[in-house]
């Protein structure tokens, strides 16, 4: 826990990043009062970041597996 607004910044800045965000000024066909500015993340990092946390790898798993419904096997789960 802590015990004051800047004890809790310095935790945050411990922790690690994911991926960074990128923008990009977009110069729309219309004239508009304010530039419009398109913030967004790489989505092939934020993947990475994602199959990477440890606190996700015992949540993920690529091997196909059957799931029932009862133990008796009656019906067959599908999913994603």
């Amino acid at each position: 826990s802590f015990r004051t607004a800047r004890e809790l910044r310095l935790r945050t800045e411990i922790l690690p990043s994911g991926p960074h965000w990128q923008l990009q000024v977009l110069r729309p066909q219309h004239p508009t009062k304010r530039t419009v500015t398109l913030f967004y993340r790489d989505p092939i990092e934020c993947l990475q970041s994602l199959l990477s946390h440890p606190l996700f790898k015992p949540h993920i798993s690529f091997i196909p597996r059957k799931v029932w419904s009862t133990a008796a096997r009656l019906s067959h789960i599908y999913d994603e």
